[in-house]
């Protein structure tokens, strides 16, 4: 029987980062308990990055609810030449930086340690002050920085959702109020309506040819 493997992700900046457990640096054997989650410095299991090639492929699964949309990608910055501290906080620098009031958040690319949101704190024409915390040293880095930004904060947001989506919202709201009401029987109908345009969506994304299983109930 072929040896298990575990694995594991965590957030890289805008990516996922992989890594393997390496029992030839554990016992390679206790895998159950707390064992395979002692993944702290100290402990004796040890994550890395993939130790072994996986020729079949390996498929993630990863949902994730943004909290921002860039509303326009040619609003951007590319005079960013690097980054500093100021009293705590993450400090970017260049020159002829845009001081419009209206720059609110901006979302940095290419940065090894800072890609994603940041909150405005202060606008200048040589450095932006985000709101991020930092304390170290002076680093040169030529990011692009974009301002036109669009951040979900608090309910009067507008969700960014298709209209197709927006249908199942509405099942699954009426679903939740049903079930406060204490209406069983509506709120398992509107639930079901709400799995179904889930599903029928989903279903849309998938390419290349469908193949129906003999004895089975669905396509696939």
């Amino acid at each position: 029987m072929a040896a298990r493997r575990f694995y594991a992700y965590y957030v890289r900046g805008s990516q996922l980062a992989l890594v393997e457990h390496d029992s030839s640096s554990g016992d390679g054997l206790n895998y159950i308990g707390t064992d395979i989650n002692d993944i702290g410095p100290s402990g004796g299991l040890q994550w890395k990055s993939p130790v072994a090639s996986i020729t079949d492929g390996l498929e993630i699964e990863y949902a994730y609810s943004p909290r921002y949309r860039i509303n326009d990608i040619e609003d951007k910055s590319t005079a960013i030449t690097g980054y500093d501290e100021s009293s705590g906080l993450l400090k970017f620098t260049g020159s002829g930086l845009s001081t419009d009031a209206a720059i609110k958040y901006i979302v940095i690319s290419g940065s090894e340690k800072w890609n994603g949101l940041h909150k405005i704190n202060t606008l200048n024409a040589n450095y932006w002050i985000v709101e991020t915390k930092y304390n170290g040293a002076v680093v040169t880095e030529s990011v692009t920085a974009y301002t036109d930004i669009n951040v979900l904060s608090d309910e009067f947001d507008t969700i960014d959702l298709p209209e197709y989506l927006a249908k199942a919202l509405v099942y699954y709201v009426k679903s939740k109020l049903s079930e406060d009401r204490g209406e069983i029987e509506q709120k398992a109908y509107f639930m079901r309506e709400f799995q179904r345009i889930l599903e029928k969506h989903e279903s849309s994304k998938m390419w290349g040819p469908r193949m129906m299983i003999p004895g089975s109930h669905g396509i696939r």
